[in-house]
């Protein structure tokens, strides 16, 4: 049997975690060794990914999933400053985008009189 000491009045460092975590794993695939355990790659997917958003909610910035390829995924980090900079980069576009729309329908219409 695996013990994992979780006092609720304490709190983990990320290495205690992945040690934690690391340990359980190795357990199951100790146990296991007369049954095969196989995850799919849509299992695998949901677990990064749900793992992913826990992780989003409580640390700044953003990791992300991204498909490189079929059958590939990469993780992606974005802090806070490089958030910010493409929403910047974004909301410029659609400016520019609004005022060339603006011009448009301004120097296309014919003069009324």
């Amino acid at each position: 049997m695996l013990t994992v000491q979780l006092d609720s009045d304490k709190t983990h460092t990320k290495n205690e975690v992945i040690e934690i975590v690391m340990q359980s794993l190795n357990f199951v695939r100790e146990q296991s060794t007369q049954k095969t355990l196989q995850y799919s790659s849509s299992d695998v997917y949901w677990v990064l990914k749900n793992l992913l958003n826990y992780i989003n909610r409580r640390v700044d910035g953003e990791f992300v999933l991204k498909r490189l390829k079929k059958g590939a995924w990469g993780i992606e980090y974005t802090d806070a400053s490089i958030a910010k900079r493409k929403a910047d980069e974004r909301h410029k576009k659609e400016l520019r985008r609004t005022a060339d729309y603006i011009q448009q329908m301004t120097s296309d219409r014919p003069s009324r009189g």
